[in-house]
């Protein structure tokens, strides 16, 4: 006797158990519409500001499109500030272990920290490319789950 198969989470395509049963925007999702071409630049400004700004770009297009309602720049700006939270999360714990270590040598410190978080900073910003590039399509691209803060589907509702 074969156990019936529950849908796939890593597939946000798909229902997420639990949810409200709303499909889940996917990789091409095109959620909103872009209202023009300032749209799409301010979610690609979004984007491209985190490996520079961290938090300070993304936060500003955010509140920038506050009044704006589900719009297009705004999700994508939403989006682009958990990522560059989570990003600055992962630099404080990489500097946690770079301060234990260094009470031991600061030669194993640096050895050890200093390429985790050099690779921290080229997943972050391949990640970055991507989704802005798909928001000069127009299209929604989510983050990988272990760089989302919240579980649960890659774009609130």
């Amino acid at each position: 006797m074969t156990r019936p198969q529950l849908p796939h989470t890593m597939d946000p395509a798909r229902d997420v158990p639990g949810g409200d049963g709303a499909p889940q925007p996917g990789p091409g999702a095109m959620l909103p519409k872009p209202a023009g071409p300032r749209e799409v630049r301010l979610a690609m400004l979004a984007y491209l500001g985190i490996p520079f700004t961290l938090c300070l770009l993304p936060l500003i297009c955010y509140l920038g499109q506050l009044r704006g309602g589900r719009s297009f720049a705004r999700v994508h700006a939403a989006q682009a500030l958990a990522l560059s939270a989570a990003a600055l999360l992962y630099l404080l714990c990489g500097l946690i272990v770079f301060g234990v270590l260094a009470l031991d040598s600061a030669l194993v410190a640096a050895v050890i920290a200093v390429p985790l978080l050099a690779a921290l900073w080229l997943i972050v910003l391949a990640v970055v490319i991507r989704s802005a590039i798909a928001a000069s399509r127009g299209e929604l691209r989510p983050v990988p789950r272990w760089l989302r803060l919240a579980q649960g589907p890659p774009v609130s509702r």
